[in-house]
């Protein structure tokens, strides 16, 4: 299995309602239709997903450490012509849920050692991030690589850590103006729905 490259989203669970996974997946389709199910729910139709998902996370379920993983979130597969595998799934984690979409970093990457992207890659992937900031009560999105630590958690944003920015994230303007001073690679770009956009341009390459 590749290392992945992930868009990350959280939601506090306060803005949970009973359409949110089916929302969501319409938003993500609009941009990278339905494909398929995954692994545990390969062969399920979308709406049997839908369902599925909804409930667990009603009941915020966490998949327990004996547990059987078929219990766990049920993941889809999205259609692109510009990844070799595009892949959505959820979780909840401490009043918190995550929406997580992985792609293999061989797709967006043009130099590994230096976690350089191909910005043409990236495009289509910012654009998405802004719909669904724009359209959804998403809180951060944020993009990491597998070995890079992950997203950074939304308490620790709240009180003013930057974001994972592996190249682009997206934050509230109120914890925004909490933040330090970026990097001078970092643009930063307000966006509708109170949002900062931040995109790392020295990790972003014309191929």
């Amino acid at each position: 299995m590749p290392p992945y490259f992930s868009i990350e989203m959280a939601f506090p669970y306060k803005f949970f309602y009973p359409s949110l996974v089916r929302d969501l997946y319409d938003m993500v389709f609009s941009k990278f239709p339905f494909k398929s199910g995954y692994w545990n729910s390969e062969g399920e139709s979308l709406e049997e997903i839908i369902v599925w998902n909804q409930r667990l996370l009603e009941k915020r379920f966490r998949l327990g450490f004996y547990e059987p993983a078929q219990n766990n979130y049920k993941q889809v597969l999205l259609l692109s012509n510009l990844y070799s595998e595009m892949r959505l799934f959820w979780m909840y984690t401490e009043d918190e849920i995550r929406a997580s979409i992985i792609i293999p970093e061989y797709d967006v990457l043009v130099d590994e050692d230096i976690w350089t992207f191909d910005a043409a890659k990236i495009e289509p992937i910012k654009n998405l991030c802004e719909h669904l900031w724009t359209e959804s009560p998403v809180e951060h999105i944020q993009t990491c690589l597998e070995m890079d630590g992950g997203p950074i958690s939304m308490n620790k944003i709240k009180k003013g850590s930057q974001p994972s920015i592996r190249p682009i994230s997206i934050v509230r303007d109120e914890d925004f103006e909490k933040m330090g001073e970026f990097h001078s690679s970092i643009e930063v770009i307000s966006i509708k729905r109170s949002g900062f956009l931040f995109i790392n341009r020295n990790h972003l390459a014309e191929v």
